[in-house]
């Protein structure tokens, strides 16, 4: 079975190393374009000045990320739900730069890399939801425990009266806090014979199950 725990974050960190240096080829071939067009014919193409930008947002804001989540924990920077909507914004940006031949290529690259994280770690993410983690989106990808089990609430009956709700995680049980009222009810229980067996608690008082008014019954006469 696939760790995905420690797998998800090594393809994080290798999405992010990757996209970073084809976005820095991107950016000085972006460049070099603006610089000779602006030069020579006095205008760019838009296309372009787009992929400069693209480049340049990839490689302040993924570095950022990466090194956020790892120096600081639980910034809202590192959450599930700001990561997947950054990638999924950097993805579509990124798609629109493919208008020269070499900017195409590494743009379709970054394009690719970053769909296939974004898509891999939202379906990671609905899994876990589904399965009871609903905190997930506010988690650290790095730091969230990616194979946790199931979230199954469970309630037990409870003698006096009303249920115990129970939560069971990772395999154990682990009580919930609850109240539970007893039934208004409910009274010491007599001594009852069923059959001439009486049962262990006494009030002082005997009742005798299919027995007439009166007292008990005589033997019959023949």
């Amino acid at each position: 079975m696939v760790d995905v725990k420690k797998l998800l974050p090594l393809v994080r960190m290798g999405v992010f190393g990757g996209v970073c240096l084809l976005s820095l080829i991107v950016f000085a071939l972006s460049a070099h374009v603006i610089s000779y067009t602006s030069s020579f014919r006095g205008y760019y193409y838009t296309f372009t000045a787009l992929s400069l930008a693209t480049s340049i947002l990839t490689l302040l804001s993924l570095p950022a990320l990466y090194v956020i989540s790892i120096k600081r924990q639980g910034a809202f920077t590192s959450y599930v739900a700001v990561e997947v909507a950054w990638c999924w914004f950097l993805w579509i940006i990124g798609g629109l730069c493919s208008e020269a031949q070499v900017i195409e290529a590494f743009s379709f690259l970054n394009w690719l890399a970053i769909m296939g994280y974004t898509v891999t770690l939202l379906a990671f993410a609905i899994m876990l939801h589904m399965r009871g983690h609903t905190n997930v989106w506010q988690s650290d990808v790095s730091t969230f425990d990616w194979n946790a089990p199931n979230v199954k609430v469970s309630q037990q009956p409870y003698p006096g009266g009303g249920v115990v709700p129970e939560k069971i995680v990772a395999g154990g049980i682990a009580p919930q806090q609850h109240v539970v009222y007893p039934q208004q009810d409910q009274y010491p229980p007599q001594n009852v014979h069923v059959g001439g067996l009486a049962s262990p608690q006494s009030t002082g008082q005997t009742v005798f199950v299919g027995a007439p008014a009166g007292g008990v019954p005589h033997q019959p006469q023949v």
